[in-house]
């Protein structure tokens, strides 16, 4: 007797349970009908919205959670976690300092100093000064090898990926070349491959002065015929055109832009510094080889670990760590260092978190590319696979994400104050799309992954980003 009662209770207190368990998901599932049913916004908006529990997997609300929609960078969120699954936390870039020849009794290099590029995207990166003295390093690596001369050439050997040709995604939009959130991906990178001049301007808003932020000694303001503004570094006559126009009388304009050819940049930078040092004559050139050359090697620089790039990389949301890293593994697990191995390598990646949901395409690793697409569902069950795969909240790839009303692209997003530091996740937007996908610590102190997905809208940014956040608030207090 006693056996039946224990063996009911159990029951009922099970029963009771589940009971509680559905009313939480019938109640977020009715708001989160009745409000996007009701927001007038939303009318000519593809609102996507998936809630999992981390625990069980199972999916606790949903609207339109299988359909595919545009991801902008909550991609940075697959490509964070296929990185630092592959390479691993402690993984560092290399590029390798070397020479070609010989060095005779005087100390005369005959030959060529050759730097190698490895993919590494944080030389001379204003996100980690330790690595601002990267020249210094390289002429230092020079003359403690006993160089003081060299007869031939500064090479950068540009040779890791075998497209040589394919520094940006072939999907992004025309108008985001060139762009400083738009840089190119190369074997060789500098100062994140972004370039910024400084312009005064006089009282008609006529340039009377300009600084560049590489100090090229080249760099020259040439003249336009439809009176925009024209700059170049004198590397194969590559320019840049800057349009608009110039307020005047500012002492500091800043207009920043991506750099043509960060191998370029970085010759020339070299060059400057061995001349400067009394290696080279002022007439001696650098020269980019897209062949990989056989070198003595001087000294190996290493990035900072994985972690902390993918740290900066969703904190910032750089679209170029993200796309060096994902042509990294297109190199590093397919061989051949394209920007579309790469994506099937973050792809392939689902499999090995042995997921069931479908529907994810991607070109890139930023997001940046409109033909990307996913489901909010296919984000929420890799959040819960990645999460109960990788350590939860110690990974390296938690670790990364913003906060809410702390960090990152969500210091200032407009969080009612119960909802401050209950979130860590990664936002994603571009001109008709705002997304936010990651982890919440709900109201009841359940843990969830959420994937709330605002596409085509015609309203301004700013309002949608509250619209989210009233999604995100329902969310909390009904689980």
């Amino acid at each position: 007797m006693k056996r039946n009662i224990s063996i009911q209770l159990l029951v009922s207190v099970l029963f009771l349970h589940c009971s509680l368990f559905a009313g939480a998901q019938n109640a977020m599932q009715k708001d989160l009908n009745k409000y996007c049913n009701d927001e007038k916004n939303f009318f000519y908006t593809n609102v996507a919205v998936s809630v999992r529990d981390l625990n069980s997997s199972e999916v606790i609300a949903g609207i339109n959670q299988n359909h595919s929609m545009v991801p902008a960078s909550i991609v940075k969120l697959y490509t964070s976690a296929a990185a630092l699954s592959y390479l691993g936390d402690d993984f560092r870039f290399k590029t390798t300092v070397g020479y070609t020849g010989t060095i005779d009794k005087n100390g005369t290099l005959v030959g060529d100093v050759v730097i190698v590029g490895g993919g590494d995207p944080t030389t001379a990166s204003k996100f980690f000064p330790s690595t601002k003295s990267f020249i210094d390093t390289i002429v230092k690596a020079v003359t403690n090898a006993g160089i003081t001369k060299i007869k031939g050439s500064v090479v950068i050997d540009c040779s890791l990926y075998k497209d040589e040709k394919e520094s940006i995604p072939k999907t992004w939009l025309f108008d985001d070349y060139g762009k400083d959130y738009g840089a190119g991906v190369f074997p060789v990178s500098y100062q994140d491959n972004i370039f910024q001049i400084s312009i005064k301007t006089g009282d008609n808003g006529e340039v009377s002065g300009f600084t560049d932020s590489t100090e090229n000694e080249n760099l020259k303001l040439a003249e336009s015929e439809d009176s925009t503004l024209l700059f170049h570094s004198n590397a194969d006559d590559q320019l840049v055109k800057i349009t608009g126009y110039l307020p005047p009388n500012r002492n500091e304009y800043v207009v920043r832009s991506a750099m043509p050819s960060p191998p370029d940049v970085l010759g020339m930078e070299l060059h400057q510094a061995f001349f400067r040092k009394g290696l080279v004559q002022y007439t001696h050139q650098y020269k980019i080889s897209k062949k990989s050359i056989p070198v003595t090697v001087l000294k190996e620089i290493y990035s900072p670990q994985l972690q902390y790039i993918v740290a900066i990389m969703n904190y910032y949301s750089s679209n170029n760590y993200a796309e060096h890293l994902v042509k990294y593994l297109g190199y590093s697990q397919r061989g051949m260092g394209t920007f579309s191995d790469g994506a099937l390598s973050v792809l392939a990646y689902f499999k090995t978190l042995k997921m069931e949901c479908g529907g994810a395409a991607l070109y890139d690793g930023s997001g940046l590319s409109r033909t990307n697409y996913i489901n909010a569902n296919h984000m929420t069950e890799f959040l819960v696979k990645e999460y109960n795969t990788v350590g939860g909240i110690k990974s390296a790839f938690y670790k990364s994400l913003p906060t809410s009303g702390r960090s990152g692209t969500l210091r200032s997003f407009p969080f009612p104050s119960k909802l401050v530091d209950k979130i860590h996740a990664k936002t994603g937007s571009m001109t008709g799309v705002r997304n936010m996908a990651g982890y919440m610590d709900t109201k009841s102190g359940k843990k969830i992954a959420f994937c709330v997905m605002l596409n085509g809208f015609l309203d301004t940014d700013a309002n949608m980003k509250v619209k989210q956040a009233q999604i995100l608030e329902m969310i909390y207090n009904n689980y």
